[in-house]
């Protein structure tokens, strides 16, 4: 069995030797699935299938995830790909970055630092714009989201570093787009049941990357918070328990 939500709105979480939550706070483990990857489908996977399929089917769409080598996206580029996405494109920060994401099965990957993200999404949609938007950080990239996105498009949300920003309403509304936020934590019981079955399929069909940037033992747990912060690991700290 794996778990998620052991930390959401409670004095403890899961890095501790035992954990005491709720039982649909957890979900089956496939057999051939180690418990240091199953650390990173509770909350990553399940975000990323969550914001790819709000909307419904992403069959023959394009989308654009933000952040395609970070926790949340390696999956989301990956999981687009299984389900039948069109187009894949994925904005980076770094070269190193830009292999993993294209290695996850993104048609064009976008290095933001050293390339005019909006120009290529355009280039790459010839003129037409995404469907769908995976964002990491929707404070930032909020008016890029507008600009890159097609007529009747959807941009999905799930962080942001700023609580409070400016909206471009109007340049919104003409384009008919829609904006969906969600925190994976209050979805409802139903929901997280599908999502945690979905996770479970597309992972039987194999071909599934699993990002693990290092596992540390439970005494490293603040080496490992450090590491979190610095931005300097690419993909997840795991604590091995």
């Amino acid at each position: 069995m794996t778990i998620f939500n052991a930390a959401w709105g409670r004095t403890t979480g899961t890095a501790g030797e035992y954990v005491v939550v709720p039982e649909n706070f957890t979900a089956p483990l496939h057999d051939d699935i180690s418990f240091e990857i199953g650390a990173c489908l509770g909350i990553p996977a399940s975000t990323a299938l969550h914001a790819l399929t709000l909307n419904g089917d992403i069959r023959g769409k394009t989308v654009l995830v933000a952040g395609g080598a970070g926790a949340v996206g390696h999956y989301a580029v990956q999981f687009a790909r299984q389900l039948g996405a069109a187009r894949i494109l994925a904005t980076v920060s770094s070269s190193e970055k830009a292999e993993l994401a294209r290695l996850a099965g993104a048609d064009r990957v976008i290095n933001y630092r050293t390339e005019d993200t909006l120009q290529v999404i355009m280039d790459a949609t010839s003129g037409a714009g995404v469907d769908l938007i995976v964002e990491v950080d929707l404070s930032v990239n909020v008016n890029l989201d507008v600009a890159a996105l097609a007529k009747e498009g959807r941009l999905v949300a799930y962080g942001s570093s700023e609580r409070e920003f400016k909206m471009p309403f109007s340049k919104s509304i003409l384009k008919n787009i829609g904006f969906d936020f969600f925190i994976l934590y209050h979805l409802p019981k139903a929901r997280r049941q599908e999502i945690c079955q979905g996770v479970n399929d597309l992972i039987a069909q194999g071909n599934i990357v699993h990002n693990i940037a290092e596992v540390l033992p439970l005494h490293s747990i603040v080496q490992a918070h450090e590491r979190v912060e610095s931005g300097s690991a690419i993909g997840n700290i795991v604590l091995a328990v």
